[in-house]
C-alpha cells in the first residue's frame, strides 16, 4: 500500500513539472468572451484554470459515485443480516 502511494505521489509530482513546461512555453494572451464582458488572460492562466475545473468536477462525481455504492453495501449488508437470523419456528 506505501509503494502505490509512493508512486500516486512521483506520478502528481511528474505531472505538475510537465505542467510547469507547458505553461511556461504558453505565455501569450488569449481573449475570454463570456457573456457580459471579455477579458484577456496568459494562455498558462487559462490551461491551469480549466485543468483545475476539470479534476475539481471529476472527483465531485467519482465522490457520488463511491457514495452511492457505499449506500447500496450498507442497504444490502443489512438485507443480508436480516435474512441470515435464525427463525424459530415451532
Amino acid at each position: 500500500m506505501k509503494v502505490k502511494g509512493l508512486l500516486l505521489l512521483l506520478f502528481v509530482l511528474l505531472m505538475l513539472i510537465v505542467a510547469g513546461f507547458v505553461g511556461s512555453q504558453n505565455s501569450h494572451l488569449v481573449p475570454i468572451n463570456y457573456i457580459l464582458a471579455e477579458t484577456e488572460i496568459r494562455m498558462s492562466v487559462l490551461l491551469a484554470v480549466t485543468f483545475s475545473l476539470g479534476v475539481l468536477f471529476s472527483v465531485l462525481i467519482f465522490i457520488g459515485y463511491i457514495l452511492r455504492l457505499k449506500w447500496r453495501i450498507s442497504s444490502l449488508e443489512r438485507k443480508n443480516k436480516k435474512l441470515s437470523q435464525p427463525t424459530n419456528v415451532t
